[in-house]
């Protein structure tokens, strides 16, 4: 079955783009400056395993580019592009399952959205401790221990799911024929 839409991996690529840069953000490693300046500053690049928190990773470097802030933390930018990459893999794969609801097994239409289950309920990973203060729930005391292991069962269950649109029929992300599933 030829691809329909093949803007759905631009489409898909986009949206993990975005989430890594909203994940970047939600850190604190991009921001915004009132005035615009230009510069690069290196701080020591021996501290780039120095950690803030479990799972987020001091800066070793700050580039001003005009009102952009960004506070360069090699892991920090890693674990942001792995979990990007592996929401567009699963927005591409779940699309592809959706539009062929027989390869999960399940009669019917939507059956392909399974596929995306689990890294819908791994999107909250950067913004739920955020989102918790917010709204002023009390027992953020009791969720604080949790929170830094959102990020790792994040790219566990993304992985996961991953594997299970693979399994399913799911195309890769990389095809010899782009009009072509495989």
């Amino acid at each position: 079955m030829p691809r329909t839409t093949p803007d759905i991996r631009l489409t898909a690529a986009v949206i993990g783009l975005a989430y890594a840069l909203g994940y970047l953000y939600a850190l604190g490693d991009l921001s915004a400056a009132a005035r615009p300046v230009w510069s690069f500053t290196l701080g020591d690049p021996g501290r780039w395993l120095d950690q803030r928190v479990v799972f987020q990773f001091e800066g070793i470097a700050m580039l001003q580019a005009g009102h952009l802030v960004w506070l360069i933390s090699p892991l920090n930018l890693l674990i942001a592009a792995a979990l990007g990459v592996l929401l567009a893999l699963n927005i591409d794969g779940a699309w592809m399952l959706w539009k062929q609801p027989a390869a999960c097994g399940i009669a019917g239409r939507g059956g392909g959205v399974l596929a995306a289950v689990p890294a819908l309920a791994a999107g909250g990973a950067c913004c739920a401790p955020s989102l918790v203060l917010l709204l002023g729930i009390p027992g953020l005391g009791a969720f604080a221990a949790m929170f830094a292991w959102l990020v790792p069962v994040s790219l566990v269950l993304l992985g996961a799911s991953r594997w299970w649109q693979r399994r399913q029929g799911a195309p890769a992300w990389f095809r010899a024929n782009p009009g072509s599933l495989d």
